[in-house]
Parts: C-alpha cells; structure tokens; sequence
C-alpha cells in the first residue's frame, strides 16, 4: 500500500498531465484514508465538475468548505463559481467568483472568471467593467486579464482599444499565442477600413 506522501505526490502528476481518471481514483484512495483532506476535497470536486458530476460535486463542496481554513475558502467558492458556469447559470457563477475575489482581492483571477461569466450570460458592459478592474489587480493572471478585455473591446467594434490590450498581454507574455492571433486579426481590421476597401 502507497504512503500518503506517495498517493499525494502520484495525485500531483496525473492532475498536471491532464489524466482525469487516474486524479479522480487518486483523489478518492487519499479521501479513503484522510476524509477531511482539504486540498484533496477541492480538487476532487474539480475533477466531478469536470465530468459533469454536478450533483455529486456539490456534495463534496461542502465537506470541502466545512474543512478548509478561512484564507483558503476562495478555492472552494472558485469550484463551486465553474460548477454553476458548466449549468448554464452565468449569474450565480458570477456572483460565487466575486465572493472568492472578495477574500483575495489583489488577485485577478476570480475577477477574470467573474468577467467571464458575465459576458456568457450576454452583459458585456459588466464583462469590460470587471476585466478593467483585473487589469489593476497586482497579483494573477494580467496577461489573461488583458488579452480578454481586448476580446470584450473586440465584441463592441472598439478595434484600437483591443489592439492595445493585445499588445499589453503579449508584453507580459511573449508566448501567448492566441493574444498574438487576435491582434493579427484586429490589426487586419484596422488596416482594411470599410468593407471593400483594400488599399
């Protein structure tokens, strides 16, 4: 029988590789043997939302949230925001991202999910108005928060606005490769002036 360490490390490598059968198996030797393992209940909820086990998901949800400390409650508001997006229920998705960025709110993460989750339901002056407030975040995804409010930008024909949102994300990350699409996209736009015009 694998040690705790063992399992918890073998958890780690399949998560990574993107190998949902093995994490979900792994996650439920580990909860076997440590039932209130917090970091463990979070990220098999993860894996049940992902396999759109949402009822079961919700379940675990609230182990989870009954043993995780205070400043590591956002992880499971988090979940619980994607599990409600994967319903098709945008506005509770938003509403449970903004309380998660509540609780840590120098980082752009949630506010990008929240953002999100607006812009799905069809809001996309709230999409804009939380993708600005990322933006501004110090810690998180800003290369992510910029290249989605260029996309916000992009929706609403605000083609040099996205531009410069492109140009910020690739700034941040030279790599980001779909940033690097859009704006070839929005630059062609730019460049093309009205229809038919192709000098």
């Amino acid at each position: 029988m694998p040690s705790d360490r063992e399992l918890l490390d073998a958890l780690n490598k399949a998560d990574e590789a993107g190998q949902v059968a093995y994490t979900r198996k792994l996650c439920e030797a580990i909860l076997d043997l440590q039932p209130g393992h917090g970091p463990t209940l979070v990220r098999y909820a993860r894996v049940l939302i992902e396999s759109a086990l949402y009822d079961q998901a919700a379940v675990i949800l609230d182990q989870a949230e009954s043993v995780v400390p205070v400043d590591k409650r956002h992880l499971v508001l988090e979940q619980r925001g994607h599990r409600f997006e994967l319903m098709g229920n945008f506005s509770a998705a938003e509403e449970l991202h903004m309380k998660a960025h509540d609780l840590v709110p120098n980082d752009a993460t949630y506010l990008i999910y929240a953002a999100s989750a607006a812009f799905r339901r069809g809001d996309i002056h709230r999409a804009e108005e939380l993708a600005r407030k990322a933006i501004l975040c110090r810690d998180g995804c800003l290369d992510e928060a910029y290249h989605n409010l260029g996309g916000y930008l992009l929706v609403q024909k605000r083609y040099s606005e996205a531009r410069e949102c492109y140009l910020r994300a690739i700034e941040i990350d030279s790599e980001y490769t779909i940033a690097k699409e859009r704006l070839a996209d929005v630059e062609l736009v730019i460049s093309r002036g009205p229809l038919g015009d192709t000098s």
